[in-house]
């Protein structure tokens, strides 16, 4: 009654209209909902002849699928129907995916049963391709090579009188080698390429069919095989010269068979696949038997050998089974090689081209273990008798025979049944100064078969003091056996990894053997469920070997991957970080960009495997030790996405910390993360976040009544964000955190620090600058970003109660002239915020607000519709209009754009809703903004439909619409 009262005095300019929030949210629930919507399925209308005419049932089909068996006429036709239900060109029969035989995988880990069934399958050459990769990179060296393929009796057979005339042919070809290169200081570089090379010329000359001259190629690069002057390179030059010896015998083969290929009138038939000498026509057999004999005419007895193993694939055009008869001569003929480290290399090769020719026959592999087992002895003695000058040691002489010795005994491993292998393992027992050996058998056996014997191998690998092949390599090869292993017995785990570690650690004198060593057995110790208690002995030993003479620049690949092994193991981010060498081993990384990219790995499983909050003190501290690292690494030369990435990672441990019903605890915390990470905004303004976000949890906890204490708590909280937000540099960001702190602290009804947090929002209009750089590196106003800020402010700015002690509305005010020195708006933004500076006067002249915060005391209740203020209100709304005029002046000749025809839209939505359209001043306003409207309207304008698309519906204003439009309408 009194508001009814006030509307009738004459002084009003502006009467409000009095909303009912009730009624309205009543009224928008029970809109009639919107009948059709395109993402709808279709809607099917099936008829049913159940002798009612007009009976019909509709039934939602998803996707617009149809059910044919109870339809008769379709009403809504879908026009994807047709597409989806066609044939995919995509969804056929592939014809890459017919089925073929997967390969299997030969690996050591393999149980023998099932590699047995598997053998010789064709991943056994896969498996040489990954050995063959570990050796080119493992094997090199520094020193200068000699490129000689003349031959090494430098004799030749002058008087072949007595040779048929076809074998002398054949020796007088070979014989030319005036071509063979003879290079001598050559770099590891030069020389591969020149092997290369070489490999070219020989393809290039079968292409020519310059058959002799290609064998020829192949014979020199087999004499590059004699030379062991650098013994470090010769295992890569084998795999190199091998290679190449491999293709020259499929170019062979590949040729025999097209030779042997039968012509039926104008049609070539091809030889099958699994073809038998029976199927050989003669001319090809004649071929091939030209090639053995040339082959065989080779005089030195490596190239022969290597020759005759590259064709040996060839001896099924001639006969059967020869291939097996060749593998057992040329294993026998290995014997006649003096040099071990020759005579290794040509049994690996042997076993290579075996096992692709025929991977069931397995006999010649016995006779060339053993043979090799024989041999061993005098590696170990040769290894001894090294020059000082040939640049390795006894014990890297050995290792270049380690290539060949595991895969000799990989392939005869492979198909021994468990009693020959209990046998094999007994006799390497046997053997003195055993180590390459070994290391061998190790590589080779079944995992289950170590975890059987990994005691007795651990004996036998600390036995080996001999200098030929260390403790350490072999332990680091059981390491890698059992690293996976989960079936050993508790007690023989405990007391494998003592042993094995007390051996490491007294053995490890040069700091890179010891980091691989350890990166092995670290991943046996992290698989173990026991195995945390040792991981902290494990760290101070590796910091007591590598701290000393700064052995740890040389390792850091090995400690980045230890590293990588800790993080991904079962253990917890929180059982990692309170490891009391943990740190210090963090520390071992003092390289700047090592030790960076090790602290962000560290946060990143922390973002993936922490789901669970952080309370543990020690965890915390030690995170927070590393987010300050990657803080400290930040500088002015970091790039912006460097910085975000950091952010990022920080802000997501920081989210992570909760210490529960500790409130004072957390906020402790959160100061010591600004005291250490205040170069960062996007890790300052998520502080101030989690800030605001604390003190609401405080206030959910005390259940919205605040005592002394948690008062001043809150307090604390503000205090907090008021000192935090002015060290951001983003102007942008403190404007969205004053907001946000103002908002929580009217909430927390601290109405001081929420008025402070108001007028300094206000202080920073003028520091936001008028254009900004995107992402896309092009430039956009600032314009849109202002005015969203500024709803925003007003939106809250409602329910912010005055202070007694000042004017009413102060911080309206206060924005308003803020707002007028604000230079950097057009006239259209200057027009939509002082539209939403309307809104808000008319929210605040209602007797209720629409919502209300608990405990917080408004001024619809604080005033209670005080006649004084309602005077005063309606002089702000009068000084409102005059602008809002006055920038309708301006922008009235733009009406016809777009934008500012929907501002003039929205202006008149604001009128209808908000004042009584039967008073004079709303009534010449309104009609004002519907002349402009039509005005700049293409079309015919109809201020009744366009308001009421823009949310007004009540109908009892519509006459007086049509009243406006039609004396618009007139006067236009």
């Amino acid at each position: 009654n009194e508001y009814k009262s006030y509307l009738s005095m004459a002084d009003v300019r502006w009467p409000v209209h009095t909303k009912n929030f009730i009624r309205e949210e009543f009224d928008l629930r029970n809109l009639a909902r919107a009948r059709y919507h395109p993402l709808q399925g279709v809607t099917v209308y099936n008829y049913k002849d159940e002798g009612e005419e007009g009976e019909k049932s509709a039934e939602q089909v998803e996707g617009g699928g149809e059910k044919e068996e109870e339809t008769k006429d379709v009403l809504v036709f879908d026009p994807l129907s047709d597409v989806l239900a066609s044939s995919d060109p995509l969804s056929g029969d592939d014809p890459l995916s017919a089925p073929t035989a997967s390969p299997v995988v030969v690996t050591a880990a393999t149980p023998y049963s099932s590699r047995n069934k598997h053998r010789g399958s064709p991943a056994v050459k896969d498996y040489w391709l990954d050995r063959r990769e570990d050796i080119l990179a493992r094997f090199t060296t520094s020193q200068k090579l000699t490129l000689s393929a003349t031959s090494s009796s430098h004799q030749r057979a002058t008087n072949n009188s007595n040779l048929p005339e076809k074998v002398r042919d054949r020796l007088e070809q070979l014989d030319e080698m005036d071509d063979a290169p003879n290079l001598s200081n050559l770099t590891q570089s030069e020389y591969i390429k020149k092997i290369d090379d070489m490999g070219k010329k020989l393809y290039d000359a079968w292409n020519q069919e310059q058959r002799v001259s290609a064998l020829k190629l192949c014979i020199q690069l087999a004499k590059l095989l004699i030379d062991t002057t650098i013994p470090q390179f010769y295992p890569s030059k084998f795999v190199l010269i091998t290679d190449i010896l491999v293709k020259f015998g499929e170019l062979v083969f590949a040729r025999l068979k097209d030779k042997a290929a039968t012509v039926q009138g104008r049609i070539s038939i091809p030889l099958r696949h699994d073809f038998t000498t029976k199927d050989v026509p003669d001319d090809a057999k004649e071929t091939a038997a030209n090639w053995f004999y040339k082959i065989a005419s080779i005089r030195e007895l490596l190239p022969r050998l290597y020759l005759q193993l590259s064709i040996l694939k060839c001896n099924k055009f001639l006969f059967e089974e020869k291939h097996k008869e060749v593998l057992a001569d040329i294993s026998l003929a290995a014997r006649g090689v003096g040099d071990p480290l020759v005579s290794n290399y040509l049994r690996c090769f042997v076993c290579r081209v075996g096992v692709l020719v025929d991977p069931g026959y397995t006999t010649y592999l016995k006779q060339l273990f053993q043979d090799a087992l024989l041999v061993y002895p005098t590696v170990v003695h040769r290894s001894k008798k090294v020059p000082a000058g040939a640049g390795i040691t006894p014990g890297e002489y050995c290792i270049t025979h380690t290539p060949a010795y595991n895969w000799i005994t990989c392939n005869h491993v492979l198909k021994l049944d468990p009693v020959d292998l209990e046998t094999l393992i007994q006799q390497v027992f046997k053997l003195e100064n055993k180590g390459v050996v070994l290391n061998a058998v190790l590589s080779s056996l079944p995992q289950e078969m170590v975890e059987v014997h990994v005691l007795e191998f651990l004996e036998e690998i600390i036995s080996c003091k001999e200098s030929s092949f260390g403790a350490l390599h072999l332990l680091k090869s059981l390491g890698e056996k059992i690293c996976t292993s989960t079936n050993i017995e508790p007690k023989k785990r405990k007391k494998l990894i003592r042993e094995a570690w007390r051996s490491i650690s007294s053995l490890g004198t040069f700091s890179t053997d010891y980091m691989e060593c350890v990166l092995v057995w670290i991943k046996f110790i992290v698989v173990d469920p026991c195995g945390e208690a040792y991981l902290d002995v494990v760290l101070e030993d590796i910091i007591k070997h590598l701290l000393p003479a700064r052995s740890f620049e040389s390792c850091y690949p090995q400690l980045e991957s230890t590293l990588s092994v800790l993080l991904n193991s079962q253990l917890s981010i929180e059982d990692l970080l309170t490891l009391t060498k943990f740190l210090p081993f963090l520390d071992l990384f003092q390289k700047e960009n090592v030790k960076v990219d090790a602290c962000k790995a560290v946060l990143r499983e922390v973002e993936r495997r922490c789901t669970s909050s952080l309370d543990n003190a020690m965890a915390i501290n030690g995170l927070l030790y590393i987010s300050k690292i990657l803080h400290n690494s930040v500088n002015a030369l970091s790039l912006e996405d460097q910085k975000r990435d950091i952010s990022r990672l920080i802000n997501c441990f920081i989210s992570k910390v909760d210490l529960k019903k500790d409130f004072e605890g957390q906020l402790s915390f959160y100061v010591d993360c600004r005291a250490s990470l205040s170069n960062l905004d996007a890790v300052l303004a998520y502080l101030v976040q989690c800030v605001c976000t604390l003190s609401l949890c405080t206030l959910n906890r005390i259940k919205g009544n605040h005592t002394k204490k948690t008062g001043q708590f809150i307090r604390g909280c503000l205090a907090y964000c008021y000192i935090t937000i002015p060290s951001i540099d983003n102007v942008f960001t403190k404007l969205d955190l004053y907001l946000l702190s103002a908002e929580c602290a009217l909430i927390n009804t601290s109405y001081t620090q929420c008025d402070t947090f108001y007028k300094e929002s206000l202080n920073l209009l003028p520091d936001i600058p008028p254009t900004f750089d995107g992402t896309d590196g092009r430039t956009y106003s600032t314009e849109n970003y202002v005015i969203d800020w500024m709803s925003r402010y007003v939106s809250s700015l409602i329910y912010v109660p005055d202070n007694p002690s000042h004017p009413p509305l102060e911080i309206y005010r206060s924005f308003l002239e803020a707002l007028e020195n604000f230079k950097h708006l057009t006239n259209t933004g200057v027009f939509r915020v002082h539209t939403l500076l309307l809104t808000y006067l008319i929210a605040v002249g209602q007797p209720s607000f629409p919502f209300t915060i608990e405990n917080v005391v408004s001024n619809d209740k604080l005033y209670g519709q005080n006649k004084k203020f309602l005077q005063h209100l309606d002089d702000l709304i009068d000084d409102l209009v005059l602008k809002i005029s006055s920038t309708l002046d301006a922008i009235g000749n733009l009406a016809q754009e777009k934008e500012n025809m929907s501002e003039l839209i929205n202006l008149s939505v604001v009128l209808i809703n908000g004042f009584d359209l039967t008073q004079a001043n709303p009534y010449h306003l309104l009609s004002k903004v519907a002349k402009l409207c039509v005005e700049g309207s293409d079309t015919n304008y109809s201020l009744p439909a366009s308001v009421t698309l823009n949310g007004v519906r009540n109908i009892q204003i519509t006459p007086l619409l049509e009243k406006i439009q039609s004396e618009v309408s007139a006067a236009a």
